[in-house]
């Protein structure tokens, strides 16, 4: 008959083996004297005594740094930017002719991470044509999408459009295009799409949107859902969950919030 306490015990372990009714005083005692982890890295609402040689490579602090200075700003996020690094470059990888876009610039902190960690490794980004939508305004929103100044200001958004042009003055192939989303997605023709990101903090234009770009998407193209498991975003987990079901593929979530979409 199965224990209760056997699910928490490593077959064949010493507690395996010890007869059932010493098993919870030797789980106890293992709690009370095992020694605990000593984090290394705690931030973004995770801690982890795990190495994290990444976020040291001279590729990355170079490109994070040129970031901060570029947008004059510091997010604190470098694992999600250590992903979104990696998943721009394996996309790249995979379709060298596709374009890259982002719903959800605001400052410019994740592209240009990005472009800057490309610009490191000496590749031609004259060939790449990337598409960053926004209002490119400091207004928050409700939560649906609708931005209005009686929300007050969101420190995380772009103070105004020059803003983020001055960021990305630097890379010439960015083309800024200022609207609300999804209706600012019919004003220019979209390129075969290698990389999409996807920030808006409102699910259902989120979805709008990857619909109406799904057909862009190249295959293997690579999609990054910045608060797909983020704590208080269940509705956005929802809705992508079942996008992705009725296509046949899933989604890998990542222990700081981020979805990941291999088409």
């Amino acid at each position: 008959m199965r224990n209760k306490f056997d699910s928490i015990i490593y077959p064949y372990s010493k507690i395996s083996r010890l007869p059932p009714y010493l098993r919870p005083l030797a789980l106890l005692v293992r709690h009370l004297t095992r020694k605990r982890p000593s984090y290394v890295h705690e931030f973004d609402g995770v801690a982890t005594a795990h190495n994290l040689y990444c976020l040291k490579e001279p590729k990355f602090t170079y490109s994070l740094q040129k970031a901060i200075i570029a947008g004059g700003f510091d997010y604190s996020i470098y694992m999600r930017q250590h992903q979104a690094v990696w998943c721009a470059d394996t996309a790249l990888r995979l379709n060298e002719e596709g374009s890259f876009v982002e719903l959800g610039t605001a400052k410019g902190y994740t592209m240009a991470t990005i472009l800057y960690s490309m610009e490191y490794e000496g590749k031609d980004l004259t060939k790449l044509p990337v598409y960053l939508f926004d209002t490119f305004s400091p207004n928050a929103t409700d939560g649906k999408g609708m931005q209005h100044s009686k929300y007050g200001k969101n420190i995380y958004y772009a103070e105004s459009f020059e803003q983020v042009q001055q960021t990305f003055g630097h890379f010439p192939n960015v083309k800024l295009i200022q609207g609300s989303l999804p209706q600012s997605l019919n004003t220019m023709k979209i390129e075969p799409i290698s990389f999409l990101h996807i920030d808006l903090n409102a699910p259902e234009i989120e979805i709008k949107c990857l619909e109406l770009l799904w057909n862009h998407i190249l295959p293997s193209g690579i999609i990054l859902i910045d608060d797909f498991a983020y704590n208080g975003y269940e509705y956005t987990n929802k809705l992508f969950n079942e996008f992705c079901l009725q296509r046949g593929i899933s989604i890998l979530t990542t222990a700081y919030g981020p979805g990941i979409i291999v088409k």
